[in-house]
């Protein structure tokens, strides 16, 4: 049975808008970073991909632990990475 989107508690639909607006923003970004229109795209769009893992984190967390947890794990990675970046450059 699928659930309507009104439906959904207004926390849940906000993280999915979040999670959507982030993910388009890292993948344009991605975009910027290969065609070479701005080289430190990637700087901005890696913490970005860890937003986006913190989200599916939360709408993840009541359905299956292991793959919150999983993704947590994947976004502190994400975060730690980018800080060994930026302050290597």
């Amino acid at each position: 049975m699928k659930t309507k989107w009104k439906d959904i508690p207004i926390l849940d639909r906000v993280v999915s808008v979040i999670s959507l607006v982030v993910s388009s923003l890292v993948l344009a970004l991605g975009i910027l970073q290969i065609f070479n229109v701005w080289d430190k795209a990637i700087n901005v769009a890696v913490p970005l991909m860890g937003v986006t893992m913190l989200c599916q984190a939360y709408m993840f967390w009541n359905k299956s632990r292991k793959l919150a947890y999983f993704s947590i794990c994947a976004a502190v990675f994400i975060f730690l990475c980018a800080i060994g970046v930026f302050f290597l450059n």
